[in-house]
């Protein structure tokens, strides 16, 4: 049986179209002699789904440039022209939209909040905070605004009954609360399971997927121009966002031992747990609609505008765009098939 032939029987009808358009074939994509430069945060668990879509992407024949983005987001590298495509949190897509750049998201490295709010003992829900100090980024940071809004929620004012200190990035935080210097923070969930994991006095609170459900946070996205001039480069991308996540899905010993060898400093007993975690909250979806869930993104969009850090209200519908995920699942992608 001849390649086309094969390619027929393995891809039939519309996923077969589809896959001709984009030069995808039961083994993959054709990606020789495209180039793209991607940023993300550093190598750390929680974008472990972005490190094995960029290896995919690079097994399909794909020029790729990983650029970690310590100190600037990826909305900001994009603007300078320093990244094409950006796998970074959902909020800067938005702020994005609120000043004239275009940015669009057609994927996702994670699903669901990764964020877990973490206290000292003796600090046993959010309304035990008055009076009290919390730990934040700085001014502007996502995790401060929705520590914030959980604050307000639960009757108190932030810098009123409860003073808001900058402490840094989530790894700062995660050591402003082993050290006592605040009485809790929002970390990410792999900052507070390594916490766990070392005996830290501190304890959980809460996952902010559990307290406030349904918010989108991380995303793949780029200039809407630049994905409609790369079209190929987004399904396939968009393919191997899902494969990603049902190669994960299918072995916890998989994950664990990849995460190992790609994350300095990784603790293993805090990696499994937070593959436990991941699981219970959905965190690596494998259908179009849970992975890019445009209501999510709508949900975030409302929370960011109600707090004042967006001054206009907007629609996900015009920046969430879910067809080149549809494309690739229907090319079978999401089941192990462009994998194996």
């Amino acid at each position: 049986m001849n390649t086309k032939t094969r390619m027929k029987t393995l891809l039939t009808g519309v996923a077969f179209a589809a896959a001709t358009a984009t030069g995808a074939s039961a083994d993959g994509f054709d990606l020789s002699g495209k180039s793209v430069t991607i940023g993300t945060a550093q190598a750390q668990v929680l974008n472990i789904g972005t490190l094995r879509m960029i290896e995919m992407l690079e097994g399909w024949g794909a020029d790729v440039t990983r650029v970690e983005l310590p100190s600037i987001s990826g909305l900001e590298a994009i603007i300078a022209d320093r990244i094409d495509v950006a796998s970074r949190s959902s909020d800067e897509i938005l702020i994005g939209q609120t000043r004239g750049v275009d940015v669009v998201a057609i994927g996702a490295p994670i699903s669901t909040m990764h964020y877990a709010i973490v206290s000292t003992p003796g600090v046993d829900s959010i309304a035990d905070l008055k009076g009290k100090a919390i730990g934040t980024s700085g001014p502007g940071g996502f995790n401060g605004m929705l520590f914030r809004y959980m604050l307000k929620q639960n009757g108190l004012e932030p810098e009123v009954d409860v003073a808001v200190v900058p402490v840094g990035g989530s790894s700062e935080r995660a050591a402003a609360i082993m050290a006592g210097q605040v009485n809790a923070t929002v970390v990410y969930i792999d900052n507070w399971l390594a916490l766990e994991a070392q005996g830290a006095n501190a304890q959980l609170l809460g996952y902010v997927a559990d307290i406030v459900p349904g918010l989108s946070s991380r995303a793949v996205f780029a200039e809407r121009e630049y994905i409609e001039a790369n079209e190929d480069l987004a399904v396939a991308m968009a393919c191997a966002n899902l494969e990603v996540n049902n190669w994960i899905n299918s072995s916890k010993e998989n994950f664990v031992s990849y995460t190992m060898d790609n994350v300095r400093g990784a603790n293993e007993e805090a990696v499994a747990k937070f593959y436990d975690v991941a699981q219970s909250i959905n965190m690596f979806p494998t259908t179009p609609a849970e992975l890019l869930d445009t209501s999510g993104y709508q949900a975030l969009a409302d929370l960011l505008y109600e707090g004042g850090e967006l001054d206009k209200q907007l629609d996900a519908n015009t920046f969430v765009d879910q067809s080149y995920l549809d494309k690739a699942a229907g090319m079978g992608c999401g089941t192990g098939k462009m994998s194996s």
